[in-house]
């Protein structure tokens, strides 16, 4: 009976054992749930989590991250890019932290590696108390974008709204100068700053927009893009004209025929003096075209134009590598030029006549 007894005692013994073990498992598995659970509503795991992320590489996992904590219109390869030039070299378990807490309750960290200054962390508190940490990045590069008034901006694919937009149907820039106001296309103008890289612009739930860079006041112009080789055909022929006038092979009745006459720009071009070429016999144009036409209402156009024109009076000759930005109005069926820019640099031999120059 004895060794019966003894044998059952062992065995509530090694079962009361497994119990007090068994319960100290469990609750030293709700301590580490409860403190898990504390540690990630305190700021400081943001900056964990953000680390982790670096140190895997998980770089568009710190992109959206960004957007959450604070919107911006960065693209991702601009981001990304930044990101790893700030932390190139940089031994990421070495790391120190200086805490900031601003007047509106947010919070930010400034991130040192050996006493070097890398960047800031901002953070944001979510709705389950949970905290989210980024960089949003500074760039220097800012953006005016004019889109056809109605239209819905975005930039990189993320909605640009009200709260960026400078101005509310006006006329378009590039019509400047322009007296009849009933045909100037209206539009919203939009002001982006502080990015690392110029955006690419798309309309909300539209497609066939392409976007032009006014080559005066660098403003982006949006409209619809046309592939219409009859427009292209106007804007060559017209080019060549304007061309030829200065060199006295185009008269200004010419100009004013494709000119439209209630615009500053033929005021300035009937008046202008003509007598800068020397004589000559022989010139032409070659490698003449027009692209990135954009219509910012169904009765206008702009765009660019590119040639080559070579004069020659047995003596001298010289190739001159020209660039326009047309900008037409349609009048009485007939597309007319009611502004211009000149920016030799559109036309891709112009890098290479420096080259020439200085070679």
């Amino acid at each position: 009976m004895s060794r019966v007894k003894t044998s059952l005692a062992f065995a509530v013994l090694v079962g009361l054992g497994a119990i007090v073990s068994g319960a100290g498992f469990m609750i030293t598995k709700q301590a580490q749930k409860r403190y898990l659970e504390e540690e990630r509503v305190l700021p400081e795991s943001a900056i964990s989590t953000y680390v982790n992320h670096l140190k895997a590489q998980e770089y568009e996992a710190l992109y959206e991250d960004s957007l959450q904590v604070q919107p911006h219109f960065n693209s991702k390869e601009a981001y990304i890019a930044k990101l790893e030039e700030v932390y190139k070299d940089v031994e990421l378990e070495d790391l120190q932290y200086t805490s900031i807490d601003n007047a509106d309750g947010s919070k930010e960290y400034k991130v040192y590696s050996n006493g070097k200054f890398l960047t800031t962390l901002k953070l944001r508190k979510n709705a389950d108390d949970t905290w989210l940490a980024c960089t949003i990045f500074q760039g220097d590069q800012n953006f005016t974008v004019e889109v056809p008034t109605g239209l819905t901006l975005e930039a990189n694919g993320m909605e640009v709204d009200h709260a960026y937009m400078l101005k509310e149907d006006v006329e378009a820039t590039n019509f400047a100068g322009v007296k009849t106001p009933d045909v100037i296309p209206h539009v919203d103008v939009y002001q982006l700053d502080n990015l690392l890289a110029e955006p690419t612009f798309s309309i909300k739930g539209e497609s066939g927009y392409g976007v032009l860079q006014d080559v005066v006041t660098n403003t982006y112009l949006i409209g619809k893009q046309s592939d219409d080789a009859q427009l292209a055909s106007v804007m060559m022929d017209d080019a060549e004209i304007l061309a030829k006038f200065p060199a006295q092979e185009a008269s200004v009745g010419q100009v004013g025929a494709i000119s439209y006459r209630n615009s500053d720009w033929w005021s300035r071009i009937s008046g202008m003096q003509n007598t800068w070429f020397t004589s000559h016999g022989t010139s032409e144009f070659s490698n003449v075209q027009a692209f990135n036409i954009i219509q910012q209402s169904e009765d206008t156009m702009v765009g660019y134009v590119t040639f080559d024109y070579y004069a020659s009076n047995g003596e001298v000759s010289r190739t001159w590598n020209g660039g326009y930005q047309m900008t037409f109005i349609q009048d009485g069926g007939t597309w007319k030029i009611a502004a211009m820019g000149i920016k030799a640099e559109l036309n891709p031999a112009r890098k290479t006549y420096f080259e020439d120059l200085n070679s």
